[in-house]
């Protein structure tokens, strides 16, 4: 009761000061908040025959996610992004009779900037805790940087009607020892080129990680040495060919020795490509592709600091209430099909994916990289392995801001080695209310 009291007496003292201290400032508020409740099978080991960690559960839980922004003017605008969540039920602070320090993922500040423009110029500036994620098409999320949160410095201008320039200088971790040369920063450029019907945006960026610099679940450098680490990359999409649009992406990096406990760094490349066809009136088409290097020798696998790649199924990556198996990491090829948005109900509609994965490398051993960085609950495949997934997700807009959704997920690996691939399923239901 006391941690209620706080946050309504914290909101109306926001409001009080945005009401007196000037009557230029406006307060923005959005958000998207879910409750969903899910059963998995075999999500934690793809085993029938024992039981672990998510698998063969039900549970529910709840996120909330709430933006505020203080804008002064046009020039001038800051933002407050808290998060609660995600909380399952019965659980630490969701429990019941839970107290207000009790253990357990609680409100806490997930973005914090200021943003504002140059004066007499065009060009925008954000400063603080704020979305990292490198470019990319549109179709595919960045799988070197993505769908996270950091302290940075983010400089955006146009330098014509056509092209722009953003530069980011980001500080995503710092060991609670202050001394130098621990710490990891990566450098961004990107040069967005906006033309009739076509858009494609070439970027940059260099990582500089010092040594013993550890985080991200993992230790990014383990040499007693700096390790650099880089990427080239470009999204693309047209929409020229209308009703076909095509989205592509392409990413080659380098790393040095201890980077990701890497002993002999890696450098690689991936590479995927969406068509669309938009020209029904009831659904959209998708044909997908993905390939991600990864050699025999166990290197030749892209780095990454956190994938955020997927292709919208709702078992990798896609789940609109994060009930899936996390992104993928390097070391694979894909190819796919979707038909989204089907509908012939109003407020109904459905989205159908399936999709197929194999390996790039000859054995589970040399996927050291996969293994060692990867954020997915799937493990590495080979040449020899592979995954089939289908997907069959509705969703019903019960208001303009409320939905109710359904996922139904299927997935089956087929391991050619001692571990067990037996089916996994996902039943996730769940109201997303988005303001």
């Amino acid at each position: 009761m006391k941690r209620c009291i706080t946050l309504v007496a914290a909101a109306a003292l926001i409001l009080g000061l945005a009401a007196t201290a000037s009557a230029e400032l406006e307060v923005k508020a959005a958000g998207a908040w879910r409750v969903s409740g899910q059963a998995l099978s075999n999500f934690g080991n793809f085993d029938d025959d024992t039981s672990t960690t998510n698998s063969d559960t039900f549970t529910l839980r709840h996120r909330m996610r709430t933006q505020l922004r203080f804008v002064y003017n046009e020039n001038v605008m800051g933002e407050l992004y808290t998060e609660y969540g995600n909380v399952y039920w019965g659980r630490d602070a969701a429990a019941y009779g839970a107290g207000e320090n009790e253990d357990g993922n609680q409100l806490h500040i997930k973005r914090a900037f200021i943003q504002f423009r140059w004066p007499e110029t065009d060009t925008l500036i954000t400063v603080g805790e704020q979305d990292i994620t490198f470019p990319s098409s549109g179709a595919f999320s960045n799988m070197a940087q993505g769908g996270d949160d950091g302290s940075a410095i983010a400089v955006s201008t146009p330098i014509t009607d056509n092209l722009g320039l953003t530069l980011v200088y980001t500080r995503l971790l710092e060991n609670a020892a202050f001394t130098s040369g621990n710490d990891f920063d990566v450098f961004l450029a990107a040069l967005p080129v906006a033309l009739d019907g076509m858009k494609i945006a070439p970027w940059f960026s260099y990582g500089i990680a010092g040594q013993n610099v550890n985080g991200l679940g993992v230790d990014i450098n383990t040499d007693t040495e700096t390790a650099n680490v880089w990427w080239a990359g470009a999204g693309f999409n047209m929409d020229m060919l209308d009703p076909i649009v095509i989205y592509a992406d392409f990413i080659y990096g380098s790393a040095d020795d201890g980077y990701a406990t890497l002993d002999d760094g890696t450098d690689g490349w991936m590479a995927d490509v969406m068509v669309e066809f938009k020209g029904l009136d009831f659904a959209v088409l998708q044909g997908f592709g993905a390939y991600s290097s990864q050699n025999d020798d166990g290197d030749g696998a892209m780095p990454y600091i956190d994938s955020d790649f997927t292709v919208g199924g709702s078992m990798i990556n896609g789940s609109a209430f994060g009930i899936d198996m996390g992104p993928a990491a390097p070391g694979f090829w894909l190819v796919g099909a979707a038909a989204r948005k089907i509908s012939f109900i109003e407020k109904l509609s459905h989205d159908v994916i399936v999709m197929y994965a194999k390996g790039t490398t000859d054995s589970v051993a040399n996927a050291g990289f996969q293994a060692n960085r990867g954020g997915s609950s799937l493990p590495a495949l080979t040449s020899d392995d592979s995954y089939l997934e289908a997907d069959f997700n509705t969703r019903y807009q019960i208001y303009e801001s409320l939905a109710a959704i359904v996922e139904l997920g299927y997935g089956k690996p087929d391991f050619d080695r001692d571990q067990a691939d037996d089916a996994l399923m996902k039943a996730a239901f769940g109201f997303i209310y988005a303001f």
